[in-house]
């Protein structure tokens, strides 16, 4: 690369756009929505969990109480590092609770509160199930358009299938007993 003088029109570009260059395909404000609406999602399941783990009294599966909290703070570092993505891109970060719980219901999670712990823990896999999708198909409109909000999406979704996975296996040992 030639040394060159920047100019200030570029430079004031540079400081303008952050890590969004030439290079980078996706449109910035549809991934930041995206990334702000699965934020919503993260922060529904974060409260979630810890409504059931408050809920969780039974003898029968002391453990349990100890993984919704568990999961609970992954979802909330989640939400975190989707608020991350948002800011480097740009964005806002949404925290106003209504719009929060407005953008998470557009796609179909609000919290639940089951009766039983099986029902929790059913509400907990559907609801993990239902992000698994989300995530799936954002990270297949991606592509390799933004590889690095590709790269935070498939961290937390290896972290959600893995939720999904845990919470199916205790449904599973619980039916068989």
């Amino acid at each position: 690369m030639a040394n060159r003088k920047n100019t200030a029109g570029e430079i004031q570009q540079a400081i303008k756009l952050g890590p969004i260059t030439r290079q980078y395909q996706a449109d910035p404000k549809r991934i930041i929505q995206a990334l702000n609406d699965l934020r919503s999602t993260e922060i529904t399941s974060y409260l979630q969990y810890m409504q059931h783990q408050y809920m969780a009294v039974s003898l029968l599966s002391p453990g349990l109480k100890a993984e919704f909290e568990a999961h609970a703070a992954q979802e909330l570092d989640h939400a975190n590092r989707l608020a991350d993505r948002v800011q480097q891109l740009g964005g806002v970060p949404i925290f106003d609770p209504k719009e929060i719980a407005s953008k998470a219901a557009s796609v179909g999670i609000s919290p639940e509160q089951g009766a039983t712990l099986a029902e929790m823990v059913t509400e907990d896999l559907l609801l993990e199930r239902q992000q698994i999708e989300v995530y799936s198909a954002l990270i297949r409109e991606i592509d390799d358009q933004d590889l690095v909000t590709r790269q935070v999406l498939l961290g937390i979704l290896t972290e959600t299938e893995k939720h999904a996975s845990e919470l199916a296996d205790y449904l599973k040992r619980t039916a068989d007993q």
